[in-house]
C-alpha cells in the first residue's frame, strides 16, 4: 500500500506548474466526450454497439485518456475534486491534523486550506 503524501504549502506550489497541462487536458477531452456522448447517445440507446462504430471507439479512447491523465494527477499525491471549476487538493498537517490545502482554477498559487470534511465552501485562508 503507498504511503500518504503530506504536503508543505511550498510543496504543494512546486506541483502546480506539473499538474496544470493536464488539467488543461482534461478539459478539452471533457469537452470531446460530451460532445461524443450527445453525438451517439441516440445510437447508444436504439442498438447494442459492437464496438465497431467510429465514433463508439473514439469516445472509448478519450474516456481512457481521461482517467489516464486524472491517475497522473492524483500520482503526485494530490486530489482532484473537480473540473468545472478545476480543484485541487493536498494532504497537509496543519496544527497537528490533517487538512487539505485547496488550490482552485485562475489561483496563482495556494493561499487557501479547509477541514477534510468541510470542502471547497469552508475554504480559510492560509
Amino acid at each position: 500500500m503507498e504511503e500518504k503524501r503530506y504536503f508543505t504549502v511550498e510543496d504543494a506550489n512546486a506541483c502546480l506548474p506539473k499538474i496544470k497541462p493536464d488539467i488543461f487536458a482534461l478539459q478539452e477531452i471533457r469537452e470531446d466526450l460530451e460532445k461524443l456522448h450527445g453525438e451517439l447517445k441516440p445510437f447508444i440507446e436504439s442498438i447494442p454497439s459492437n464496438g465497431g462504430h467510429k465514433k463508439t471507439l473514439s469516445l472509448m479512447h478519450a474516456g481512457d485518456e481521461f482517467r489516464k491523465i486524472v491517475k497522473r494527477i492524483e500520482s503526485h499525491g494530490c486530489h482532484l475534486k473537480g473540473l468545472d471549476p478545476p480543484l485541487l487538493d493536498f494532504p497537509h498537517i496543519r496544527d497537528g491534523k490533517e487538512v487539505y490545502l485547496c488550490w482552485r482554477f485562475g489561483e496563482d498559487e495556494i493561499r487557501f486550506w479547509h477541514e477534510i470534511d468541510s470542502g471547497f465552501s469552508g475554504r480559510k485562508p492560509l
